[in-house]
């Protein structure tokens, strides 16, 4: 798993998977399925893979 940060307010998120999109209107789609990092409770998402490599930066933890 990757570690990456949000470029515009710094946050840092954990990349969990790749996940594929099933609704009709965008049946395929590669999208990312993140969390907050470092969080008691973290909330998860999901984002388009090509949007969230735009937004988003890879961070190497020591």
């Amino acid at each position: 798993m990757k570690v990456y940060r949000h470029k515009k307010t710094g946050n840092l998120y954990l990349q969990l998977d790749e996940v594929k999109n099933c609704t009709n209107a965008n049946d395929g789609q590669k999208m990312f399925f993140y969390t907050e990092y470092g969080k008691e409770n973290p909330m998860k998402f999901v984002r388009e893979i090509s949007e969230f490599l735009e937004k988003f930066e890879e961070v190497k933890l020591s």
